[in-house]
């Protein structure tokens, strides 16, 4: 496919959202580190905790959507925790095989200690920001995350619709093929009765 040698031209890094909000993450999370002090706990790692520690109980399913983090990099992150003693995990009663998520008494002193951290580096980044200013950031960060995460959950239920409606079409002329070939043995059946020789006449 031919490109316009202008397209290049016209794109600018410094008017592009993609790379200026991975310029305020790196920085964000430059200051979440040096505010941490030692506690050698990741941002994520942190999410996991206080969306813990704000509904005790959840299920793994449940932190996905509360933090934001995908599964397979949730599940691990949940693991390493538990292995530090930092969460533990109960099977539920209703759904053996669900686990719900609780913090422990370690993990829930480290995060009141890196909460205080976390406002320290949250405090740096809006600093950036005039005070009358920061509101209506903070509230255009979360219209964004919340509208890439609809997006993400609609594309998400459009795939399982459609593998839903092909197993459904494949189990469908499973069974047609299943019921084909069963008439297909009685015709044959009928055909062998019909060509043997009668007897008794």
């Amino acid at each position: 496919m031919a490109h316009d040698k202008h397209d290049t031209k016209e794109f600018h890094l410094s008017e592009s959202p993609g790379h200026l909000l991975h310029r305020a993450q790196q920085f964000a999370a430059e200051r979440f580190t040096k505010a941490m002090a030692g506690a050698k706990l990741t941002q994520r790692q942190f999410a996991v905790l206080h969306a813990t520690a704000e509904e005790e109980g959840l299920t793994q399913t449940q932190l996905v959507k509360s933090t934001g983090i995908d599964r397979s990099t949730l599940a691990e992150l949940v693991a390493r925790m538990v292995k530090n003693g930092l969460l533990e995990r109960e099977k539920l009663p209703d759904d053996a095989r669900a686990n719900a998520v609780k913090l422990t008494d370690d993990g829930r002193a480290l995060l009141e200690a890196a909460t205080l951290g976390a406002k320290e580096a949250d405090k740096a980044i809006l600093s950036a920001l005039p005070k009358n200013k920061r509101a209506s950031f903070l509230e255009t960060l979360r219209r964004i995350a919340e509208t890439l995460e609809k997006g993400e959950e609609a594309a998400k239920q459009a795939k399982i619709k459609v593998k839903e409606k092909k197993k459904k079409a494949k189990k469908k002329a499973k069974e047609k093929a299943k019921a084909k070939a069963k008439k297909a043995a009685r015709k044959s059946k009928k055909v062998s009765a019909d060509a043997a020789p009668k007897t008794g006449t």
